[in-house]
């Protein structure tokens, strides 16, 4: 599992998202949390352009955990505007812990298409994050390298903030990815933990440019739990 797990995340850093849906993210930035290995979160991601020529976008999706601060996710987006475009998700990061305040984490996402016959989607990115204890805020910022259906060309920045309300129940987020065509796009919105297993995020998605449009987005993440339990997979290391 590890050397395929080493393999994936090679893969990604040589191949290179402008969209980064297909793991745990602040809004559209990828976060810096990360699940333990053995776990897994199913998530649900939604978003609606409704002016103009309205455009949707469904994409469920699975992340797991895969030891060592290391996470992996795989999705399938599904979006709908004046025709149909279904797109594989794949993500991988890796996490580096700092102390206790502080987190540096990289990693890369691919969106082949599975509708048409294009270069997919790719991006990789680093970033640095930090936890202001006292004010219970979380500050991140970093670089990435992508491209759309083409070799990667777009070099930006992603800035993202987490403020928490109440803890474990609710907190404001809000990032903003730069592009080379427009000062970016900005998102905010909120994360609700109605109970402890499930969180959802709202929020509002504001581009910078005269082509993309307003969007809202709202997923639904549930935690499931170990798919390996922790003493099964002692036994079966040990056997191996």
């Amino acid at each position: 599992m590890k050397i395929i797990v080493g393999l994936f995340l090679v893969l990604l850093l040589l191949l290179s998202p402008l969209s980064a849906i297909a793991q745990q993210t602040i809004v559209t930035v990828p976060s810096s949390d990360v699940l333990p290995g053995g776990e897994i979160i199913l998530k649900q991601s939604n978003r609606i352009a409704p002016f103009g020529s309205d455009s949707y976008s469904l994409t469920p999706q699975a992340i797991i955990g895969t030891g060592k601060d290391t996470e992996i996710s795989v999705g399938v987006g599904t979006s709908i505007a004046d025709s149909t475009s279904v797109k594989l998700n794949l993500a991988a990061k890796k996490v580096f812990r700092i102390k206790s305040s502080a987190r540096f984490t990289v990693g890369g996402t691919l969106s082949p298409s599975l509708t048409e016959g294009e270069n997919p989607d790719s991006m990789i990115f680093a970033h640095g994050s930090y936890l202001f204890r006292k004010t219970r805020t979380t500050l991140t910022a970093g670089g990435f390298v992508g491209g759309q259906g083409q070799m990667p060309s777009l070099t930006g920045v992603m800035l993202g903030i987490d403020q928490s309300i109440i803890p474990n129940k609710l907190r404001i987020v809000a990032d903003w990815v730069s592009r080379d065509e427009s000062w970016g796009a900005f998102a905010a919105g909120f994360k609700i933990r109605p109970e402890p297993t499930t969180s959802i995020t709202t929020a509002v998605v504001v581009p910078n440019n005269g082509e993309d449009r307003i969007a809202f987005s709202v997923s639904i993440s549930k935690y499931v739990g170990k798919i390996i339990p922790e003493r099964a997979k002692e036994e079966q290391e040990e056997n191996l």
